[in-house]
């Protein structure tokens, strides 16, 4: 199994999470660390720590709301850091992307793949709502 962390500044990993808790139970082996603009080197630490809760995992796809910002670069800072541990990082983390990983990360063990799955669902996910209005028709009977 795949280990998820999501990460973002604010409470945005333990929002992301109370959401994925409300529509899929109480997941295994998914964890939040938030940035509430502590150093970086707090929020260094707290993944690193997150990291180590999942060292029993085949991997662990880590999930950041900016690709860029500093949970995002923290956690490439801490892969790097980490040579021998499959972990993998994506920018851009959203509810849609949580879900998926949740569920396809007890099947898959690898987390370039689950990463994959879950880029994949979030491009699949963004959809636009348009209204279209339809004039009745004047000569139709309404048969």
């Amino acid at each position: 199994m795949v280990g998820v962390i999501v990460t973002g500044h604010g409470n945005f990993g333990t929002g992301l999470l109370s959401n994925l808790q409300l529509l899929a139970g109480a997941p295994e082996a998914v964890l939040a660390v938030d940035f509430k603009g502590d150093s970086t080197e707090v929020l260094h630490d707290d993944l690193m720590a997150a990291l180590e809760q999942l060292k029993d995992c085949d991997g662990v796809l880590v999930l950041a709301d900016l690709a860029g910002g500093s949970p995002f670069n923290q956690s490439v800072t801490c892969k790097a850091e980490l040579p021998d541990r499959k972990i993998e990082v994506v920018g851009g983390a959203s509810a849609a992307m949580l879900l998926v990983a949740n569920t396809s990360k007890s099947w898959m063990d690898d987390p370039v793949e689950l990463a994959e799955a879950v880029m994949l669902e979030a491009k699949d996910a963004i959809v636009r709502f348009v209204l279209e209005v339809h004039e009745d028709d004047a000569d139709e009977d309404g048969i």
